[in-house]
């Protein structure tokens, strides 16, 4: 899911269908605007364009979320070799295998 998963209304259903639908050792992978994770991370410029971002999303009722939160949620949702890299300051990929 490519910038996208912050859209979604109800990501515990997305990655549980995700997660039925995959054949054994197939693979997910979220790539998406990550949210700063600590209050030293919000004040750096990349943040401060997420914050930005965020503000937006808000209305609309969307939400960027850190990714040690996508980490949890694949993990909950019984993915394996769950992992998260950042590709640049404003965005992380995070993915893990059935």
């Amino acid at each position: 899911i490519s910038i996208s998963m912050h859209e979604c209304r109800d990501i515990e259903k997305v990655t549980a269908n995700v997660h039925g639908a995959l054949k054994p050792g197939g693979c997910f992978v979220i790539s998406d605007f990550p949210f700063p994770e600590t209050v030293e991370e919000t004040r750096t410029v990349p943040a401060r364009i997420m914050s930005g971002i965020q503000f937006f999303e808000a209305l609309i009722d969307d939400q960027l979320l850190p990714t040690s939160d996508y980490v949890s949620l694949l993990k909950r949702h019984d993915f394996k070799d769950v992992d998260a890299f950042d590709i640049t300051p404003v965005h992380a990929v995070t993915h893990g295998r059935k």
